[in-house]
């Protein structure tokens, strides 16, 4: 191994719980700034809770309108129409007990922002009884919530369901989206700002076909299919063990109807579906990925080997677009993550396939523009993410 092969392996930490090697933090971009500043932001929630109205079901106003009947103020977006926010609040101190429970990463983030700690999310527990209060940390010891125990630390081990602390003093506060009027109605689907930018900048057209390979839980297709006209021919692919729940969430959206569910890996699907070749003017791909833009992370360890896995994998998904796109159709690739090699980098591999690379919508006051593609910087106070739109020669 080189010594700058050496060095690139090192971790750094930022002064943070996250961990990255040298070479993972040298592909991030410039565009983002400084990259221990982004690395903290990373511990850090959105400073804005977003859902996106369902318009399908209720207009963006109505459901203002709702939800000032409950006493809860949301406001809308400045750019994206069916988008509405309320702020997040925080950090704020967490009281220490003797009684403490351990949570796993998810459970962990869910906690930060407010959630109760059910317990398939618990890990380990100690030292009270049912009803006495308890502080919730995470695996590596970062102190997120704490409440009150529901369950005896045995129970909470041992259980697959149930309520297991009552989270009284969160790190920060927010709505839980499941929690906010309308969401059993199907009105609001709790998505990221950054996110909503697919559907956004995906303008369908009566009479296009629109696939989406990688489209659990369900966020950019359902966007898409509450703007589309009943003619537009709607695909949504994932793995069968995710078909049943982005089933249950298009259910729930009162869109089941507009969208065509497979279950099956997305990376075949011209194989198993060979009459899908060629017909989509539009394929989504917003491929499993290192993360590095989701946030609230309580820890996270990437190194440049998780890297260069990820983007091996995401190439499978951009040559199977490129078989179901119609010549001139369009490939719409993002990501939640920010390293160059799985975002600019796949874009350039992606040109040696058969595709190019174009112009996005221009004027669009979220997005850094770096050519043409588009980045969403943590530092902002919103989750990463990445866009390019790439056109079937």
């Amino acid at each position: 191994m080189t010594r700058k092969e050496t060095i690139n392996t090192k971790i750094k930490t930022c002064g943070t719980p996250l961990q990255y090697t040298i070479g993972v933090l040298e592909k991030i971009p410039p565009i983002l700034g400084d990259t221990c500043k982004l690395v903290k932001e990373l511990t850090r929630p959105v400073k804005r809770l977003y859902v996106r109205v369902n318009t399908a079901r209720i207009s963006v106003e109505q459901y203002l309108e709702l939800l000032d009947k409950h006493g809860i103020r949301f406001y809308r977006d400045e750019e994206i129409p069916e988008a509405v926010w309320t702020e997040v609040h925080g950090p704020f101190e967490v009281p220490i007990y003797r009684g403490r429970v351990i949570a796993d990463k998810k459970a962990s983030e869910s906690v930060l922002l407010g959630s109760d700690l059910y317990a398939p999310g618990v890990i380990g527990a100690s030292h009270f009884r049912k009803g006495q209060k308890v502080t919730v940390v995470s695996e590596n010891g970062v102190i997120v919530g704490a409440g009150t125990a529901m369950m005896d630390p045995g129970e909470m081990m041992s259980s697959t369901k149930g309520l297991a602390v009552r989270i009284e003093h969160p790190r920060y506060k927010s709505y839980r989206v499941r929690d906010l009027p309308g969401y059993q109605e199907g009105y609001i689907y709790g998505q990221s700002i950054s996110s909503m930018y697919v559907g956004h900048i995906v303008d369908p057209e009566p009479g296009q076909t629109i696939i989406d390979l990688t489209a659990a839980p369900g966020g950019k297709i359902s966007h898409i299919a509450q703007k589309a006209s009943p003619d537009t021919r709607i695909i949504a692919v994932d793995r069968p063990s995710k078909k049943q729940k982005l089933i249950e969430t298009l259910r729930r959206l009162g869109i089941e109807d507009r969208v065509e569910v497979l279950g099956l890996d997305s990376r075949r699907i011209t194989s198993k579906n060979p009459s899908l070749n060629g017909t989509a003017d539009i394929v989504l791909v917003d491929p499993p990925c290192t993360n590095l833009g989701v946030r609230p992370k309580v820890y996270d360890l990437k190194r440049e080997r998780d890297v260069r896995n990820m983007v091996l994998y995401q190439r499978g998904f951009i040559r199977e677009a490129y078989k179901l796109l119609k010549p001139g159709g369009i490939l719409v690739y993002s990501t939640c993550t920010l390293t160059t090699s799985e975002n600019t980098g796949n874009v350039t591999w992606a040109e040696t396939v058969g595709f190019e690379l174009i112009e996005p919508p221009r004027g669009l006051r979220r997005p850094i523009y770096a050519g043409d593609t588009l980045w969403f910087n943590p530092l902002d106070g919103i989750p990463g993410f990445f866009i390019a739109l790439l056109r079937k020669q």
